[in-house]
């Protein structure tokens, strides 16, 4: 371009690339270490929105008036026109307005002459300006009066648009002397955008950005700030940075579209499961287009290091899409990976541990096993879904079947060593999941559920608005003893106020819980009837009576026997 720019007889040179590939910074780059003043005095002008050559002519006049002014009194005699004369008239009278307009435009070829004038988004003019005046306008001031110009255009726009491509091949065979069309590469683009948006997590951006092939400058900083929002400046090791950087990279190259045919959130948030693998694909068959496409996106993952996605890239894809930053609940998730450095290294190990098993063709079997020989160790570490693979890719190694069955049990042996009463087996991507942890899970379900109460369903049921299987069993479960003994040796008044309340609203709406908690309801009112009639606890049951006295239910703590004659009477 430089080079371009010393020649006399390249009047007009075109600038064109992809979109957000760097032609604007590249521009001022030349600009700010030019020694040329045309070069660094250039007029620029876009014409999105302009519907015109005189409203272009304007912008550029415009523009030029700093250097205009720098003339001294060459146009002093311009500006007192406009300063004295016609400026002040035209407050007054409209048609002088207009006289003041066509004035300055009167004077477009002393002001842009000699100069070197930029005219940005061709492909975005508006429609009222065609292209003959486009072409007339720097056709005339090239020949006529010495300018030069210099078009930028954004080239990718033009493949879906056959009036913008023939358009471009207009200006190449009518007015353009040189072309340079700018290819920026991946790795220029991050060292261009780390200069407009800095972070501290810099050399994990650039490794995932060259990864994803992003050359669009403008996206990289925006996922830069993405990851500078997200990780708000914490100081995070190698191995948490290797976790969270990739994908935070990817999904937001997703979001701005910044990855050539790159997948989209549901592909990627489906890392690990055994759709997502293909497992069942027939290998005798030649693959379809789409599943070649699918498989270049699992290289993509694979060398981004992302085996598989949890809570992290499903709050990262919730802010992507709505904006709203939970930080709280983004603070959680990597102060939980920071409490865990020792299990996010051996995440790590087991990570590259499967990323070797499936690419590197050169190491021999036995090495592969006999690395795997350390994560036994460490199985209390891996997540079950992690363990799960590694037995499922050692179990096609000779001699490795034995160690993923280690792996396995090493994994069930710390894990009952915390004695769980509860478990977290959410697996919304349906990642696969060994038996025998299926059964340790499913074990741990039966005994939450054995030992679950009606207080523990109806406060779950309170403070989430809603419930799940665990309550629905405690709910269907509860006998009118086990509410009774809840009511009676309840001790927090706060929590006995609010299971009160809740169970009464529940019975006065009882069509809509029956189908969900069967007869609880009408076992609650029993336990409470039985309190409300007991003489031996009159303050308890003065409880119950006001509670349900403001209700339609006051009728039912009646004993059942007065109850049924009650109903009988006409």
């Amino acid at each position: 371009m430089v080079r371009l720019l010393g020649q006399a007889d390249s009047s007009v040179i075109a600038l064109s690339g992809k979109w957000g590939t760097g032609k604007t910074h590249l521009w001022d780059e030349i600009k700010k270490e030019s020694r040329d003043d045309k070069v660094k005095n250039a007029l620029y002008v876009s014409l999105f929105g302009l519907s015109s050559i005189d409203q272009v002519k304007r912008k550029l006049i415009e523009a030029a008036i700093p250097s205009v002014e720098s003339h001294g009194g060459m146009f002093d005699g311009f500006k007192n026109l406009f300063k004295v004369g016609v400026e002040a008239a035209s407050e007054h009278y409209k048609a002088l307005a207009a006289i003041k307009d066509l004035n300055l435009l009167l004077m477009a070829p002393v002001v842009l002459r000699g100069k070197l004038v930029v005219i940005d988004d061709i492909e975005r003019k508006h429609e009222k300006l065609g292209i003959d005046e486009v072409l007339g306008f720097i056709d005339e001031y090239s020949k006529q009066h010495k300018s030069r110009f210099v078009l930028v255009l954004n080239d990718d726009q033009l493949s879906s648009n056959v009036d913008q491509e023939k358009l471009w091949a207009t200006f190449r065979e009518k007015v353009i002397d040189q072309e340079i069309k700018l290819s920026t590469s991946a790795e220029e683009a991050f060292s261009i955008a780390i200069g407009l948006a800095s972070s501290k997590y810099a050399e994990a951006i650039k490794r995932a950005s060259i990864a994803c092939g992003l050359t669009n400058i403008r996206i990289v900083v925006k996922v830069i700030k993405v990851a500078n929002q997200i990780l708000a400046g914490r100081d995070l090791e190698e191995a948490i940075q290797a976790r969270v950087v990739p994908s935070i990279v990817l999904f937001s190259a997703i979001y701005y579209r910044g990855v050539d045919d790159g997948p989209d959130f549901k592909f990627a948030l489906n890392a690990g499961n055994p759709d997502w693998l293909s497992f069942g694909r027939d290998k005798n068959k030649e693959p379809t287009s789409e599943e070649k496409r699918e498989d270049r996106w699992r290289m993509l993952m694979q060398e981004l290091g992302i085996h598989c996605c949890d809570e992290f890239e499903k709050r990262l894809v919730e802010f992507l899409e709505s904006g709203l930053f939970e930080a709280a609940s983004i603070e959680a998730i990597i102060d939980r990976y920071v409490a865990e450095k020792e299990a996010m290294e051996a995440r790590e190990a087991a990570k590259d541990f499967l990323h070797r098993v499936f690419w590197d063709h050169r190491v021999d079997e036995a090495q592969l096993v006999a690395e795997a020989a350390a994560f036994p160790a460490n199985a209390g570490l891996l997540d079950p879904f992690v363990v799960t693979e590694l037995d499922s890719v050692l179990a096609k190694l000779p001699g490795g079947a034995e160690i993923g069955q280690v792996i396995i049990d090493g994994w069930i042996e710390a894990f009952r060593a915390r004695n769980p009463t509860t478990v977290n087996d959410e697996n919304p991507f349906n990642n696969p999941l060994h038996i025998k942890i299926q059964a340790e899970f499913a074990a741990i379900r039966a005994t939450a559920q054995a030992n679950a109460t009606v207080v523990d369903a109806c406060t779950h049921i309170i403070e989430n608005s809603g419930w799940g299987a665990l309550q629905e069993v405690a709910m269907r479960q509860a006998t009118a003893a086990d509410f009774e003994t809840a009511i009676r040796e309840m001790e927090d008044l706060d929590k006995l106020r609010r299971f009160m309340r809740q169970m009464i609203e529940m019975r006065l709406q009882h069509a809509t819980y029956d189908a969900h908690f069967g007869t609880a309801t009408e076992r609650f009112v029993d336990a409470c009837r039985t309190i409300a009639n007991d003489a031996s606890s009159p303050r308890l049951a003065g409880l119950i009576q006001r509670l349900f006295g403001g209700t339609a239910l006051a009728s039912e703590l009646a004993p059942q026997s007065q109850a049924a004659g009650q109903a009988s009477q006409p």
